[in-house]
């Protein structure tokens, strides 16, 4: 103690180079995301305020000996004091975290203080450790807190103004307990309400710093989640480009054990399931998909084709297929399923008149027929070259000449069969149709003419 006794000369407020720091640091401090930087700040703030009474009122001889003890030497101790009741109170509500508080602490407030009060770095440390060597050992001990007052205004009593040794203490009976009363009421104060500010400001930042780790941890699991399910789908994926089937689905299925709401998957599985033969769990994927996110065309698309191609549900095929057109307007695959449908619908008419020999019926020009050439016609104003719907148009004109011979039909199967053609050579088949309805053309012309 005989070191610091020497080195703390002129002890006062209007010295107090600590005092000057904590100004231009705390307005520095991000109230709203306080780090442990700003805890040592809070932590500095009331040391520093420590035993500075309010002047209004306030007696005389109080207030002069009050400026004795506000300078770096006391704002030292009071400062080392409340680690040592933070240090305490993180090992006993927050061990976690303690060290990760505690110890940048602890270093901050002996970088600042043997630099203001030029002592010799390793030995500001050694004297610092044996001063929370002292309270502990209280204690251990099973002191209270008047124990541990009586020990710190021991230690306030040596950085008095200009008094630095036992032989300058006050030797004035009346003078001495003034000042101890003036100490002790000082940390009473101190212990009332700075204290638990301190505490209290840790224990938030404990509890923000707690929150934001549980939700970083969980925010990585769902991320790892999220990768792993991504893994197995793009493996999926992969699966489907090779035609492994199988092995294909069972990736899906791996992703949808861990969501079972994972859209893209159960549209993937699902149409495994269609080509794999397994309609009604194909149907159950894309309707699932539809429940996770009824606002997507594709599980409507395909449901609706599971239910038209596979399992020959007209009326739900064609509200699934409408249902994804009215959600994706400008997508051709609605629109060439629905005409596809309408198109088998409206031939379905045909042949029932065909095989009654109903000629009226066979040669009217069904609501279906009319709606089949509209959508073929749509796919066809959304995607010019789309071969195939080119080709159904034609064929549906076709048979529709050959009922009715009107040359508008005719003239139009003709162009389409044309356009099919070239667009694409496996549309070869076509030629003998097309030939045919040249030959119908020129015949009802000649009829026509005759």
């Amino acid at each position: 103690m005989s070191i610091f006794s020497w080195l703390f000369s002129k002890n006062t407020e209007k010295n107090s180079m600590v005092r000057k720091w904590i100004l231009q640091e705390i307005k520095k401090v991000d109230i709203e995301n306080p780090d442990v930087y700003a805890l040592f700040l809070g932590l500095i703030q009331t040391a520093v305020y420590w035993g500075k009474y309010d002047t209004k009122g306030q007696d005389d001889q109080i207030l002069q000996m009050s400026k004795q003890y506000l300078g770096d030497a006391t704002i030292f101790e009071i400062a080392a004091y409340t680690y040592y009741r933070v240090e305490i109170w993180l090992d006993k509500e927050q061990p976690e975290l303690a060290k990760q508080i505690a110890l940048p602490i602890r270093e901050w407030i002996a970088e600042k203080f043997h630099t203001v009060l030029y002592v010799d770095e390793r030995q500001f440390n050694q004297l610092f450790e044996e001063q929370l060597l002292r309270y502990k050992s209280l204690t251990s001990a099973g002191k209270g807190l008047t124990e541990l007052h009586l020990e710190l205004e021991q230690r306030i009593l040596l950085t008095k103004g200009d008094r630095f040794n036992k032989q300058s203490l006050t030797k004035d009976s009346a003078s001495a307990a003034l000042e101890s009363q003036y100490i002790k009421n000082s940390l009473a104060k101190y212990e009332e309400i700075n204290i638990p500010e301190v505490i209290a400001s840790i224990q938030q930042y404990c509890e923000k710093h707690s929150k934001m780790k549980f939700e970083e941890k969980k925010s990585k699991g769902q991320q790892l989640k999220q990768n792993h399910e991504q893994r197995d789908y793009l493996y999926g994926m992969a699966l489907v480009a090779q035609q492994d089937w199988v092995r294909a689905c069972n990736a899906f299925t791996k992703v949808l054990s861990a969501n079972p709401k994972h859209y893209d998957a159960l549209i993937e599985r699902g149409l495994l399931y269609s080509t794999l033969g397994q309609y009604v769990d194909a149907l159950q994927d894309f309707t699932v998909a539809i429940e996770v996110n009824p606002n997507e065309s594709a599980a409507y698309l395909h449901r609706g084709k599971c239910y038209h191609r596979n399992l020959r549900v007209k009326d739900k095929s064609l509200a699934d297929y409408s249902e994804a057109i009215r959600l994706a307007p400008n997508s051709a695959a609605g629109y060439f399923g629905r005409g596809e449908l309408y198109d088998e619908i409206a031939l379905h008419k045909e042949k029932q008149a065909l095989e009654k020999n109903d000629h009226l019926t066979y040669a009217h020009v069904s609501e279906e027929f009319l709606a089949a050439i509209h959508d073929y016609s749509q796919v066809i104003v959304l995607e010019p070259e789309h071969d195939a719907a080119y080709a159904n148009r034609a064929l549906l004109y076709a048979r529709k000449a050959r009922a009715f011979q009107d040359l508008d039909d005719i003239a139009n199967a003709i162009a389409d069969f044309e356009k099919a053609m070239s667009l694409n050579w496996e549309h070869g088949y076509l030629y003998k149709q097309q030939d045919e309805m040249k030959e119908l053309l020129a015949d009802s012309q000649l009829e026509k003419e005759a």
